[in-house]
């Protein structure tokens, strides 16, 4: 029952006799295990290293259990510390065999892969073993979701230290529903950027290995283009990196105080969406409102900054430390 956590069954016998026999010695220990006295000291020396039973205390000769829910509780624990760290190394690993097949085989350095759900499951397998950064182009599709999978599938590794860098379009931000799920992701540390057009979807994770699909316009979901470290892979990076400069940095709309720059909540939420670039009637979407009411906000807002124009308003805004 224990081997998996590296006890062996001798050891297990032993353990259970410590269990039924608390404080007892090691020769009755042995007796009760079925086990020579020279086997019941090793397998007791394991346990105690495993910390799972320790001398009793007031009775140095004998032995009793360290209790179990406890204790291989924490044996579990550190097995799962171990195997999490192996699947760590699976990465540069993989980057090391792809290294050495593409000198064989210079056809190992892209892939191509079809299913039904072969670019769900990849792009969640890439997420879930990027280590350090994680950057990916967000390019709207018809059958683009509210978002929600996004966060639970990136909030993991935000959580263990991965940066994620994400590029939107400005078409992401047009629906209330997917909306929100964005500014979620940046409120917890994805560093985020709007542009107005992307040329595909992509993701490349720990730059090492990038993603995307094999027919750029999103009409084809189910085959996936992978690239492995090459002269490929470093041009579609200085892609990301090119479109990164250029891209307008979103402001997750948290909480803020409302005497920052002496604009309330409100009219920081429209200068959040003015300054993405969003028309009239897509910001009146995200806010619920009524295009007149929109634009009577947006009035309000080019007052309180004492400009007339929207560009001069991003130009005050960038002066007071707005966006």
């Amino acid at each position: 029952m224990l081997e998996a956590l590296g006890v062996d069954a001798i050891s297990e016998r032993v353990y259970r006799a410590v269990l039924g026999h608390p404080g007892s010695s090691i020769s009755a220990l042995a007796t009760a295990a079925g086990v020579s006295p020279a086997r019941a000291r090793a397998s007791l020396d394991r346990l105690q290293s495993a910390r799972l039973v320790q001398r009793a205390p007031g009775r140095p000769a004998g032995f009793t259990a360290i209790a179990p829910d406890v204790a291989i509780t924490a044996l579990v624990n550190e097995r799962q510390h171990t195997l999490d760290s192996a699947r760590i190394a699976i990465p540069p690993l993989l980057a090391e065999y792809r290294a050495a097949s593409a000198r064989a085989d210079p056809n190992a350095l892209i892939e191509v892969q079809s299913g039904p759900t072969i670019a769900t499951e990849r792009f969640r397998e890439l997420q879930a073993t990027a280590t350090e950064e994680l950057l990916g182009f967000d390019r709207m599709t018809a059958d683009e979701g509210s978002g929600r999978l996004e966060v639970e599938a990136e909030a993991p590794m935000l959580e263990r230290g991965v940066r994620c860098r994400a590029i939107y379009e400005t078409a992401a931000l047009t629906s209330p529903s997917r909306l929100p799920h964005i500014r979620q992701l940046v409120t917890m540390g994805e560093q985020a950027r709007v542009t107005n057009t992307l040329p595909f979807k992509m993701i490349i994770a720990d730059r090492k290995v990038a993603m995307l699909p094999l027919v750029a316009d999103g009409t084809r979901t189910d085959s996936l283009l992978i690239v492995y470290p090459s002269t490929l892979l470093d041009g579609l990076i200085d892609l990301f990196e090119s479109y990164w400069q250029r891209g307008t940095p979103i402001r997750a709309l948290v909480a803020r105080s409302s005497s920052v720059g002496s604009l309330p909540q409100e009219d920081l939420e429209v200068l959040e969406l003015l300054h993405t670039g969003l028309k009239d009637a897509t910001i009146a979407r995200q806010l619920g409102v009524s295009m007149r009411t929109a634009r009577r906000r947006i009035a309000r807002l080019l007052d309180a900054l004492g400009v007339e124009t929207r560009f001069q308003a991003g130009a005050e805004a960038t002066r007071r430390g707005l966006i």
